[in-house]
């Protein structure tokens, strides 16, 4: 049985040089955990182990890679924009995704970009014809 938290049961410590919160007990990466507001985190970190009681299996990397891609080239705005030319710039080595950068991140594409700080080589590993849509969504302006 896992257990539930309460935002209480976070602790403030360094997570690759930013301060975060996290669950003391909880070795895994997961929705809430780490997080930067522990409301929100313990909010997320319910839902994924009752889904995960439920037998909900998370999605894979590719999976939420490809949700990703899709979003960039189905929403409009500067900030799906910009994540198709961050995106591209990476894949060719001109760019890195880096926690560092967490602060800098708009909030519509914090979340994708967190993911993308542990994926570069699924981003090199993208097929030529999704570069080049990436790079051809980045140029549209959008």
């Amino acid at each position: 049985m896992q257990r539930l938290v309460k935002p209480s049961d976070y602790v403030l410590q360094d997570v690759l040089g930013q301060s975060m919160y996290q669950i003391p007990w909880e070795p895994r990466l997961c929705p809430g955990n780490p997080a930067e507001d522990p409301e929100a985190g313990a909010l997320l970190y319910n839902a994924f182990v009752q889904d995960q009681a439920k037998g909900v299996v998370p999605r894979t990397p590719a999976e939420q890679m490809s949700d990703i891609l899709d979003w960039v080239f189905e929403t409009a705005g500067e900030p799906a924009r910009s994540l198709a030319a961050d995106l591209a710039a990476a894949y060719l080595g001109n760019h890195a995704f880096l926690i560092d950068d967490l602060d800098d991140w708009d909030a519509e594409t914090k979340s994708h970009r967190a993911h993308m700080v542990f994926h570069g080589e699924d981003i090199r590993g993208l097929s030529a014809r999704t570069v080049m849509k990436l790079r051809a969504r980045a140029a549209a302006g959008f």
